[in-house]
């Protein structure tokens, strides 16, 4: 594997490729109302590709913005691709001419390929999703979206095995650090990453428990707790 990740608070993470490509999962920016991130959307001087998992705000709240300012294509659950185009957004930069995807499906471009699996949460608009990322060489991240943990973590980990896992672990609107770490012995990534936690006050403020869990259900598994900003080469 070979790359480098940056997580930037709540959910929204960062992909470089070894090519040099930048993949965001569910950008929300410190000017859009989130309170861990570090950076603002001018900051934000290229993108490739932004891969939103579900429509709820702190997913997808500047999507829209750095896309714009990017010009990087837009990738998610179909209504909710329908719906911020409905309200502007230029359809030709959606992926698969304006479609999105579904569960199941995806995008493919020269350089990346991105699969939708399940994620168990609610979305205003289509399914919540969870995303796979396999770069050109091969390096292959989950960012997991919103969800609880379910058995068929096992199948996808065996289907597209991974390098890293962005995983939730806040509880209340996802799973907390107990199934997170059940999580992380299905799918067996290299790297797990804690998201979700440490934003909102009535979610979960630290990563401790999740790294104690990951210690009993998958000790040869490296847990990357990234301070909001740091990157993490791979």
């Amino acid at each position: 594997m070979s790359g480098t990740i940056r997580f930037l608070g709540h959910a929204f993470a960062e992909f470089t490729t070894s090519d040099d490509k930048v993949v965001l999962f569910d950008p929300w920016t410190k000017d859009g109302g989130n309170p861990a991130c570090p950076i603002e959307v001018s900051e934000i001087e290229r993108a490739d590709l932004v891969l939103v998992s579900h429509d709820h705000f702190d997913h997808l709240a500047s999507a829209v913005d750095i896309c714009n300012k990017t010009g990087a294509f837009l990738g998610g659950p179909v209504q909710t691709m329908n719906r911020l185009t409905s309200e502007g957004f230029n359809s030709e930069k959606v992926v698969n001419f304006g479609s999105g995807y579904m569960v199941g499906g995806g995008v493919t471009f020269d350089w990346v390929e991105v699969t939708a699996i399940p994620a168990f949460h609610s979305s205003d608009t289509a399914c919540a999703v969870g995303t796979i990322v396999k770069a050109a060489d091969g390096t292959t991240v989950y960012h997991a979206g919103d969800t609880s943990v379910f058995g068929d973590m096992a199948l996808f980990g065996r289907l597209y095995p991974m390098d890293v896992a962005f995983l939730p672990i806040g509880g209340v609107f996802t799973m907390d650090a107990y199934q997170a770490g059940e999580a992380v012995k299905l799918l067996q990534p290299k790297v797990a990453i804690p998201i979700h936690y440490a934003s909102f006050p009535i979610i979960a403020q630290t990563a401790d428990p999740f790294i104690k869990e990951c210690g009993k259900t998958a000790p040869h598994v490296t847990v990357a707790a990234l301070a909001a900003g740091e990157e993490l080469k791979i």
